[in-house]
């Protein structure tokens, strides 16, 4: 079965080197294991990133942990339960 993704459209692609200063948003896109359209979505929601005008999106190491911090997900505490009476001893 033929797929419907146009042969000009960017996927993520793993970074060549992990400690380099900045990466691409497809690069970003690979190491948060999210999607290039995620990632435009993000930088347009105020994520930080370096970027000249309407030129390439980049991101820093400093940046990266920022949007990784971002999108962590905290877990749900069950809320207290403050409708119960306190529990009386009997008196037999």
């Amino acid at each position: 079965m033929a797929t419907t993704r146009s042969p000009n459209s960017k996927v993520p692609t793993q970074p060549k080197d992990l400690n380099a200063p900045f990466f691409t948003a497809a690069e970003v896109a690979w190491l948060l294991n999210i999607s290039m359209k995620t990632v435009y979505r993000r930088v347009a929601q105020g994520y930080p990133c370096s970027r000249r005008g309407t030129g390439p999106i980049l991101v820093s190491q400093a940046d990266l942990q920022r949007w990784y911090e971002l999108d962590r997900v905290q877990p749900i505490r069950p809320p207290k339960r403050t409708h119960r009476k306190p529990l009386v001893a009997s008196a037999a």
